[in-house]
């Protein structure tokens, strides 16, 4: 990097680059107590020497790779372009034309087809194959004379790009698969030829397979499942007409006998009930937390025009305690409405201080019971002015008042951004929709094309 940082220091001789003063400043902020000069000197050369030997590795590569492909696209030696091996697929190659020596067509696309067996290669091949099939089909067998496992039939050469196809001689013993059949208990065995159809392109060839077959080999608990399932769907068949259906007594010297399942309901009624039942318990406490919710939101939504009509009625010359009784009952005597928890806990208020209770004592339980902070910072302002005056309570009041209202615009706001915030979800699913219905079938008339 040295000999960039040099190149990049000479050309800074020369170039002046922009920006310089906010650039200066910031790194004089980043280090402080080194000259802005130096630092933006060493910024630059730094940027430059990155910058050159970008330039520089690019270039070289590109370079090299137009010396290769200069290299790779002259003239097509004898016209001959190789092939891929057999199996290996075919391959385009871009090429320029030249007629008599001049440019005909550039960038003409030539199909190169894989290579292709001859007849006799072919033969060969299959030679090759039927000689793997021959131990490959026997999969768990040891030999060909003693078939007590399920064969292995491919139906593709692993080597060669051969196919294959199998037909069975005797289906009562063996099915397509190479599967030997769950019903054959012939113990002496029986010889089965299997004929493989191997193919390549135009040329076909049969060879034939035999082998001896005996029963499945299979563990005493399968083989007892096999018969008992076997004797049973005999029973069945045998007792079709009947009122009832028949169940085999013994099997293999094996006596039998038959349950009915206890069914698994009352265990799925069960979780169901003790998962309800949270539910309840639960949703319980979630509805009651929503209520005290809905009663705070409530409250805070009537606590500007509380305030405003006690504000007024102050200002009018009422009483604190006159002011505060007509706005309680006044909504005692309403005719519509709906219900105000704030109105409601004045009532009680209202009720209390007829019945004895002190003014002062009145109004903090009311700061209290509401339980929401600016009903509390209301009552003990009532509570102060009964100690203090009423002197200063009317200017408190209107500050109240303004505070309430611009924050019950800001609580205006914020439920409008959640609401557009809950709209945001249901948006993107349209997005989304309309994005399928144009891309998809762009996409399907794109693959149609090719």
């Amino acid at each position: 990097m040295r000999i960039f940082h040099r190149l990049a220091g000479v050309i800074l001789k020369f170039i002046t680059p922009k920006e310089t003063e906010s650039i200066r400043e910031e790194q004089m902020l980043l280090h402080p107590g080194i000259p802005g000069a130096k630092l933006t000197r060493e910024y630059y050369e730094n940027k430059f020497a990155i910058l050159l030997a970008v330039l520089t590795i690019g270039f070289i590569t590109s370079v090299l790779i137009l010396i290769k492909d200069i290299r790779q696209s002259g003239s097509i030696e004898y016209s001959r372009i190789e092939r891929r091996s057999y199996g290996e697929g075919e391959m385009t190659v871009p090429v320029d034309l030249y007629s008599d020596g001049k440019l005909f067509q550039k960038d003409k696309i030539i199909t190169v087809a894989e290579k292709h067996y001859t007849e006799q290669e072919a033969d060969r091949v299959f030679k090759k194959v039927e000689t793997e099939l021959g131990s490959s089909i026997l999969g768990e067998n040891q030999s060909a004379d003693h078939i007590d496992h399920d064969l292995t039939l491919p139906d593709s050469s692993e080597h060669y790009p051969v196919s294959i196809e199998w037909s069975v001689g005797d289906y009562d013993v063996l099915d397509n698969d190479g599967h030997i059949q769950r019903d054959f208990h012939d113990e002496t065995g029986r010889t089965v030829e299997l004929t493989a159809s191997l193919s390549y392109e135009n040329y076909h060839e049969d060879f034939s397979f035999f082998v001896k077959v005996y029963p499945l080999l299979l563990a005493p608990e399968d083989r007892l499942s096999y018969e008992i399932d076997r004797t049973i769907n005999r029973y069945a068949s045998e007792t079709i007409s009947a009122d009832a259906q028949v169940l085999p007594d013994t099997v293999e010297g094996h006596s039998l006998t038959y349950k009915r399942s206890l069914p698994h309901t009352w265990i799925y009624v069960l979780i169901m009930t003790v998962f309800a039942a949270f539910l309840v318990y639960t949703g319980k406490d979630h509805d009651l937390k929503k209520e005290v919710g809905k009663r705070e939101r409530e409250m805070l939504l009537d606590y500007p025009e509380v305030v405003s009509k006690l504000t007024l009625l102050i200002g009018a010359g009422l009483t604190l305690r006159s002011a505060f009784e007509k706005v309680a009952m006044d909504y005692k005597n309403r005719t519509y409405g709906r219900q105000s928890f704030a109105c409601e806990e004045m009532l009680i208020t209202v009720y209390r201080m007829r019945s004895g209770v002190s003014e002062y004592e009145a109004y903090l339980d009311f700061g209290k019971r509401c339980a929401v902070k600016r009903y509390t910072k209301l009552g003990a302002l009532f509570s102060q002015n009964i100690k203090k005056g009423s002197l200063g309570l009317l200017p408190e009041l209107e500050k109240e008042v303004h505070d309430a209202f611009e924050e019950r615009k800001a609580n205006a706001r914020k439920r409008g951004e959640e609401a557009g915030t809950m709209l945001l979800l249901p948006m993107a699913l349209m997005l989304s929709v309309v994005m399928i219905i144009v891309i998809v079938p762009a996409f399907l008339s794109f693959t149609m094309t090719f």
